[in-house]
């Protein structure tokens, strides 16, 4: 029987300006990156979501074509859709919230073997976070709970999360800058220290070009970045990252392996705009290809 698992938070249009100062507008968000993801390793995937009457229906239609069930997913017209514009530049990414989308209504959730929470603008409240981790097992991703706004739109992070709260959570997947706001530590493993003394049981902490940390009360890994990617847009990286790491963790219960597949994924999805690359034809062979050249590189910690 497939795994079911239902991903919540806003679904996106992104306006994103590359170096070349080329623009393009794709979808984006943690529930549609990680959402394809997972179907695409054999899970039934369900999206909680509210957009507005601009979002483009090629865009649901993706999700819909590739096996996502978009049941939940509310159009609101009288609002706009969540809309970012994201600027790399020299190395670095600049993120402006032009709209925001309504706050999304979770409601009741069926039975199902987990939730991938990736709020990105503030749209779950903290009760039904709350909530969805004390009854569920839990992947969240909190970058959209530590985002602040100014009044231009510019995002930073800001420590509006207490760690108790996602102490019962199954799995945390996150950047290094969110670490480092939530723990106020720099050093990495203090930084996986801290957050599995508050109780969480499986950390990804991800790094970027510098690969990612994953570990639980038993063991910590080092896993190298995939050296030999073409980047080409890193947009929804540590979606597919995440989405990969949840899917494997709930099928085998390998730490490790789960590892090297959300690093391999992460590393296809960044070879094309979008999400082309996870929904190539030959993205699973090259997804377990790679993920054993990356499990030949990785050190306990």
């Amino acid at each position: 029987m497939s795994l079911r698992i239902s991903f919540i938070g806003h679904l996106t249009i992104d306006e994103i300006e590359y170096a070349d100062n080329v623009i393009r507008v794709s979808p984006g968000g943690t529930a549609f990156y990680s959402s394809l993801t997972a179907t695409q390793l054999g899970c039934n995937s369900r999206v909680y979501s509210v957009i507005g009457e601009d979002y483009p229906e090629e865009y649901l239609e993706t999700l819909s074509a590739n096996g996502v069930n978009i049941a939940k997913i509310v159009r609101r017209n009288e609002s706009k859709s969540t809309r970012y514009r994201i600027i790399y530049r020299d190395g670095k990414r600049e993120m402006f919230l032009l709209e925001k989308a309504p706050t999304i209504e979770v409601g009741e959730i069926e039975d199902l073997d987990a939730v991938y929470l990736g709020p990105v603008a503030q749209e779950v409240t903290i009760d039904d976070v709350k909530k969805i981790i004390r009854n569920f097992r839990t992947a969240i991703d909190p970058q959209g709970i530590l985002r602040v706004f100014d009044e231009k739109g510019r995002v930073a992070l800001e420590k509006s999360l207490d760690l108790s709260m996602l102490g019962k959570a199954w799995i945390l997947r996150l950047s290094y800058e969110e670490a480092v706001t939530l723990t106020d530590m720099i050093n990495p493993v203090q930084v996986i220290e801290k957050l599995l003394n508050a109780g969480i049981e499986n950390i990804v902490l991800s790094m970027g070009s510098k690969g990612l940390i994953t570990a639980n009360d038993k063991v910590k890994y080092f896993i190298p970045a995939y050296s030999e990617s073409n980047v080409v847009d890193p947009t929804g990286a540590g979606d597919v990252l995440g989405g990969a790491f949840l899917v494997e963790l709930l099928s085998s219960g390998d730490l490790l392996w789960a590892s090297c597949i959300g690093a391999s994924a992460a590393s296809i999805s960044i070879e094309d705009y979008a999400a082309n690359s996870i929904l190539s034809k030959d993205f699973k062979k090259k997804l377990v290809t790679r993920a054993y050249e990356v499990m030949d590189r990785i050190r306990r910690i």
